[in-house]
């Protein structure tokens, strides 16, 4: 099949060189005589065309395998993926460490060809965490309480650059032909998803919701002031000294949604944060935009952040002063964010030769919010592996607690939901050890006859459960707005 996209022909015509030549051969002829290392799949990363990574993926189509989705606009960093070639799940206390070392195990049994001397020419591994150790609820269910996949093709833009990795598993009796046709036509499928001049455009349209959040004679309502209350009397007994609690705002559709338009709406409208997509099986997909990052890895160089203590965004310039100068002097916040650094130095220090922060906390804004954000760099000692210093961050105070040990157990006792994935660890690491993983915050799940969206706030001993009821609609908003773009 000729190609209708005239430069990926340039690209079909390097892989066919170099998978089909001695790489392939040098690859078969290592499966067949390393039996201490059993290879099992074949890898191949090459560069391609420009190309926009949600826009393949949502020209990939709707379909039962998995698909996965991440960016940061304004950081030019995407990765779009679809198909499952391999999967690893783990669940309980040792989920983090099970990750590590199944993950281990199975990207050493991938043997990568490239031209490409880049560190995101690589085999990557996506996927999460759910929040609690164990994730048994049925809505749930598709996700369970540690996944990471290994996907069939994955594109990862950095800036102008733009890199396909193709991974199949090897046929039985590592048959070149088979190898090599399903390579092939794994490539022709991508030439067409990226080729945006083949793209139909179907006619916009919204979804016209007639959602608004709970008010105050709503059973909702009752259950949050109840939940705070409750909080901040354990609080005032000395059992915890912070405890973050979410709502869940369920929403049932009359039509389907497109989880790849709520995404493009959310990239466009908060270019800081982090837009992601998870879907396991076609079946529901996570989906949000967060602006919490747990942690970023660069060999031994971790970097992560406090996010703590909000406030609203002003209509005018003057307004939107006077906010920030209200939460930059806020006591009750400031405390707030104060458990989220100390954590983060308790957990982290330890695994670290360096450990630094700014003095003070600064602003980090976005449309509706603001929030107060103190970046923190790391350098992980030798030995350390990265899903260890994950468990160690997560969940920081910002959604769990502080001391964490102490709050943890009482936030399935107060809330009145499965918190599933949310505000869990969500990311992608590959085999170079170069990752990302974000706090899932500002997060709903998408299913075909309901949405279900999350917020929540730390509460302290001084808060107040109609301000904190205020603070969590505020926050249902971004996703609310994205979900009117969102009808197929």
């Amino acid at each position: 099949m000729d190609s209708k996209n005239p430069v990926f022909d340039e690209v079909k015509e390097c892989f066919k060189q170099q998978i089909s030549g001695l790489a392939l051969n040098e690859a078969i002829d290592l499966i067949s005589s390393s039996p201490e290392k059993e290879y099992e799949y074949l890898s191949f990363s090459i560069r391609i065309p420009s190309t926009d990574p949600l826009a393949a993926l949502e020209q990939n189509g709707y379909n039962e395998g998995f698909q996965y989705y991440w960016e940061k606009p304004s950081d030019e960093f995407a990765i779009a993926a679809a198909g499952s070639i391999a999967r690893i799940q783990t669940t309980g206390q040792e989920r983090f460490r099970q990750s590590s070392d199944q993950g281990k195990e199975l990207l050493s049994k991938v043997y990568h060809i490239s031209n490409l001397n880049h560190h995101l020419a690589s085999v990557h591994l996506l996927g999460g965490f759910s929040f609690f150790d164990h994730n048994i609820g049925k809505v749930w269910r598709d996700f369970g309480a540690g996944s990471f996949t290994l996907p069939e093709w994955v594109l990862v833009k950095n800036g102008k650059l733009t890199i396909l990795t193709i991974t199949k598993k090897i046929p039985a009796g590592s048959q070149k032909d088979v190898l090599y046709d399903d390579f092939l036509n794994t490539l022709e499928h991508l030439d067409s998803i990226c080729d945006a001049g083949s793209y139909k455009v179907e006619e916009k349209q919204s979804y016209r919701s007639s959602v608004r959040t709970p008010g105050i004679d709503s059973e909702a309502y009752n259950h949050w002031i109840n939940s705070v209350e409750s909080a901040t009397d354990l609080i005032k007994a000395k059992k915890f000294k912070k405890i973050v609690l979410a709502r869940e705002l369920k929403v049932e559709l009359q039509t389907s949604v497109s989880d790849t338009r709520i995404l493009n709406y959310l990239r466009n409208q908060y270019p800081d944060c982090y837009s992601f997509l998870i879907s396991q099986d076609g079946e529901s997909s996570f989906i949000g935009s967060t602006p919490e990052r747990l942690a970023s890895f660069r060999e031994r160089e971790v970097l992560t952040e406090g996010l703590a203590g909000s406030i609203s965004r002003g209509k005018t310039a003057s307004e939107d002063a006077v906010l920030e100068y209200e939460l930059l002097h806020s006591q009750k916040d400031l405390n707030e964010h104060a458990f989220v650094l100390d954590a983060i130095e308790e957990n982290l220090q330890r695994f670290s030769d360096v450990f630094e922060h700014p003095v003070s906390p600064g602003i980090k804004k976005l449309s509706n919010v603001q929030h107060l954000y103190t970046p923190v760099h790391a350098k992980i000692k030798k030995g350390v592996s990265r899903t260890e210093v994950l468990s160690k961050l997560h969940p920081t105070p910002a959604v769990g607690g502080y001391p964490r040990e102490a709050a943890m157990p009482y936030i399935s006792k107060l809330e009145h939901f499965d918190r599933g994935w949310y505000a869990a660890p969500v990311g992608w690491i590959n085999a170079h050890g170069e990752g990302e993983f974000v706090v899932a915050i500002r997060s709903g799940l998408i299913k075909t006859n309901e949405v279900r969206f999350f917020a929540g706030c730390g509460i302290v001993e001084d808060s107040n459960p109609q301000k904190e009821w205020d603070e969590t609609n505020l926050k249902f908003i971004p996703m609310l707005t994205a979900l009117e773009h969102a009808r197929k």
